[in-house]
This record gives structure tokens, C-alpha cells and sequence, in this order.
């Protein structure tokens, strides 16, 4: 098969684009530098480090709360003078003082499974975050390597073009000198001219998008494009569109974010259910109180177990429609995740094979296009061939170069969107000089000789 003998040496080259020399920044490195620096990225790790407190917070629904509480209070009376029964004297200012201090104790006992589902979900969600983080790292590695492409694309066709500029303008200098010697026309003179003007406009149009190109290497890399290297490998390139199609559905992130998200929907239309059941909890305090006057000390603690059980709810409908209406959403999400990489590994499958056969077909285009301009130039000298002849025949050997260089460009392409499609093209599967790191974004350090104590106090913080 056409695929295999363009995959069987693991390498695809844009050929020609520009020189691979000692100093020339390779693929490799300029993916490393987009890991290592793109704010998505970083951004990505936080949202999983959020989504990690959800789940804490959602484990301590069964945990009880425990508080002390203290309070002094002094109330101060001013009432009119009067006189009571037995001329004993009553109102004017007076003042009063109250005060206690206590422990409260409070913990949810059963709360009809509403947050073990919560758990779950908590749970789900974060694994949804670290997969949608993994997948993140695909689409900035993928745009990281399609701004190389095109860079080395555009800049080999500025070249092209200004090799063609360079040639007609010779031509258009060549036919003045043969008007001037009486060898020549003014309609070949007219023709070259037309020619210079129009390489003129395609050089300044290839150096517009070259500009382009740089702009959005410079977005998705992280810094300016020096001298690329136009050399590479593709590793762990699937063997057959069915083990591409396999890997997919077992392996890429974004197929997995939104099947742990369809959990986490299922387990929140489970939450908002149980949540309108019974729930029990239990209440204790104990205090004292009156330390601060004369009469003494009073004691007093209390424990209770409180049952609730709902009977009539308003909100309980349409909670729990909108909470199966989401789960059903989170289906439909997930089908449609995998229909779009089904259809990006089909495209890049076929990507690769047609710019495979264009390749071949316009590498032998261009050999015979350059041998046909010679042959013209030839006749052009002996007075067999017009400047339009010429310039007709450079014309052809221009279009099959800049057709050689859009194929090349687009199998790397379409390789790398294959291999993105698949789920591979992250950091540790492309073998990426970085500093691995775990879902939280956290530098993996390795294991040492000294065991690290754990945090026994940590959840009560």
C-alpha cells in the first residue's frame, strides 16, 4: 500500500524547505517549547487542580461539623423612677449580664445516598478535567507543529518565487538586448514585462503569507521562528485505519473527557433524586454558662436526632428533569466527540495517501518541467523558440514546484492530525525533551531513598 511506503522508515521531510544545519531549531524542540510555555496549557492544570477540591469538599458531606461559640453580653435598662408596693422603689438604670460558652457537634447520618452520589460525581468530573487537560495538550502540540509546516511551506515558496522573479526579470533584460541588436520585438519585450509584473505580485503575495505563517508560529510556539529544521519523524503512526479507529475510542482524551463526563451526569440526576428522600442527621452541644455573675454556674448539654421527611416538594420535577435532561446531553456529546474523531482519522488517513501519490506525481512533474525549460532555452537561443515559449515553459516549472511544496506540507499535516486523531500526540508518547508532569501539572520528581511521611492533620485543616 502507498501508506506504508511512505511510513515505513518513520519519516516524513519537507524537502527542499530549508537547511538542516547544527543551529536550525528542529520539531522536537519546538514542540518541547510550546509544552514547557503555552498559558493553555498551564491554564488546563488549574482547572484539574479546581476540579480536585470539588471532590474534597464532596467527600466531607458525611464528616461532622464541630464548633465552639462563646458570647458575653450586657444589657443595660433605664426605666422611669416609681414607687412599688410597700413603698419599695422601682425602675431608673440598671444592667444585666448574660454570657455562655459551648461545643456544637453536627453530622449528616443519611442522607438517602444523595452525597455518595455527590462523591461520584465530584469524582467523574475530575477525571473528565484531567482528560479535557490531556486533550488540550494534543490541540497545542498539533498547532505548535502545523505553525512549523507552514512556516517552512511559505518560506520555500518565497524562495520559488523569487527564483521566478529573478528568472523573468533576466528574460525581460534578455529581450531588450535582443531588440536592441535587431533580434528581437517589442511584443517579446511586452510579454516579458508582463511576466515580471506578475512574479512581482506572487513573490509579494508568498511574502504576505509568510508573514502570516511567523505571526502564528510565534502564538502557538511561543517565540519568534529561527532557522527550522526540515527534518522529522513520525512515531507511533497507526499501522491501518482500524487500529487508528481503535486507538481512538480506548485512548484519546477528549473520548474519554466526555464519557467520565456522561458519569458525572448520571451520578448528579442521582444526586438531585435522592436528594427529596429522608434524611437523618445528628445534633449534640454542651455549654456553661452564668461564670460571669454571682448566682453560680449552669451546666447543660443536649443531643438529638433529627429525621425529615419530605412530602410534598415543588422544585422536585423540574430539578429532576433538568438533571436527566443534562445526562442524556452528556450522551449525545460523547457520540458526537466520537463521530468528529472518526471523521479527523478518515480525513488524515486519506490526507496522508493523496498528498503521498501528489508527491510522486509532482516530483516527476517538476524533473520534467526543468528538462522541458532547458530544452526551451535551448531553441530560445537558436531562434527556434519565442520569449513566451520561455516564459510559457518557466511558468510550468513554476506551478509544479509550488505544487510539490503544498503536497509535502500537507502530508506532514495530515500525519500529524492522524496522529492527534488517535489520541498520541502528547508529550510522553512523542518522547518530548520536557519535565513530565501529572495531571495537576505538578513535575514528577523521582522516587528517592527517603520515604515522605504523610500529612496526617491534612484533612482537618
Amino acid at each position: 500500500m502507498l501508506f506504508f511506503r511512505v511510513m515505513k522508515f518513520g519519516a516524513v521531510a519537507l524537502l527542499g524547505l530549508t537547511a538542516t544545519g547544527a543551529q536550525a531549531q528542529s520539531l522536537t524542540s519546538a514542540l518541547a517549547y510550546a509544552y514547557e510555555n503555552n498559558p493553555e496549557i498551564a491554564s488546563s492544570f488549574i482547572a484539574v487542580r479546581s476540579a480536585r477540591q470539588d471532590v474534597i469538599e464532596a467527600g466531607g458531606a458525611h464528616l461532622p461539623t464541630i464548633g465552639a461559640q462563646l458570647s458575653i453580653n450586657q444589657t443595660f435598662t433605664n426605666a422611669p423612677e416609681t414607687t412599688g408596693p410597700g413603698g419599695v422603689p422601682m425602675g431608673g438604670t440598671s444592667s444585666t449580664t448574660s454570657d455562655s460558652i459551648g461545643l456544637n457537634y453536627q453530622q449528616n447520618l443519611w442522607d438517602n445516598f444523595a452525597s455518595d452520589a455527590a462523591m461520584l460525581a465530584a469524582q467523574a468530573a475530575y477525571e473528565a478535567q484531567a482528560f479535557s487537560a490531556a486533550n488540550t495538550e494534543q490541540t497545542v502540540l498539533l498547532n505548535a507543529a502545523t505553525s512549523y509546516f507552514n512556516v517552512l511551506r511559505d518560506r520555500r515558496l518565497v524562495q520559488i518565487a523569487e527564483e521566478n522573479l529573478g528568472f523573468v526579470q533576466a528574460q525581460l533584460q534578455s529581450a531588450r538586448d535582443r531588440l536592441e541588436l535587431g533580434e528581437g520585438t517589442e511584443l517579446d519585450v511586452a510579454q516579458a514585462q508582463a511576466a515580471v509584473a506578475q512574479a512581482t505580485a506572487a513573490y509579494q503575495a508568498a511574502r504576505s503569507s509568510l508573514l502570516s505563517s511567523e505571526a502564528s508560529y510565534q502564538l502557538n510556539v511561543g517565540r519568534e521562528p529561527g532557522a527550522l529544521s526540515s527534518g522529522f519523524v513520525t512515531a507511533n503512526m497507526p499501522s491501518s485505519i482500524d487500529s487508528a479507529l481503535a486507538a481512538a475510542r480506548t485512548g484519546h482524551p477528549a473520548l474519554l473527557a466526555a464519557q467520565a463526563q456522561v458519569r458525572a451526569s448520571a451520578h448528579q440526576a442521582d444526586q438531585i433524586d435522592a436528594s427529596f428522600g429522608p434524611q437523618l442527621s445528628l445534633s449534640a452541644n454542651a455549654g456553661v454558662s452564668g461564670f460571669t455573675g454571682d448566682d453560680g454556674v449552669t451546666q447543660q448539654a443536649q443531643i438529638g436526632l433529627n429525621l425529615s421527611v419530605p412530602i410534598y416538594t415543588p422544585s422536585r420535577d423540574p430539578s429532576v428533569e433538568r438533571a436527566n435532561l443534562a445526562r442524556i446531553s452528556s450522551e449525545l456529546q460523547s457520540l458526537s466527540t466520537y463521530n468528529t474523531l472518526e471523521e479527523a482519522i478518515r480525513s488524515g488517513w486519506a490526507g496522508v495517501q493523496t498528498a503521498t501519490a501528489q508527491i510522486e506525481a509532482t516530483t516527476a512533474a517538476v524533473a520534467a518541467s526543468r528538462l522541458a525549460l532547458e530544452a526551451v532555452i535551448e531553441q530560445n537561443e537558436l531562434g527556434q523558440a519565442t520569449t513566451l515559449d520561455v516564459l510559457d515553459a518557466r511558468a510550468d516549472l513554476l506551478a509544479a514546484e509550488e505544487q510539490l511544496v503544498q503536497a509535502q506540507a500537507q502530508r506532514a499535516l495530515a500525519s500529524y492530525s492522524l496522529l492527534s486523531a488517535t489520541g498520541r500526540m502528547t508529550a510522553t508518547q512523542m518522547g518530548l525533551p520536557v519535565q513530565p508532569r501529572t495531571v495537576e501539572g505538578d513535575v514528577i520528581v523521582p522516587v528517592t531513598t527517603a520515604p515522605v511521611q504523610a500529612d496526617a492533620w491534612s484533612g482537618l485543616r
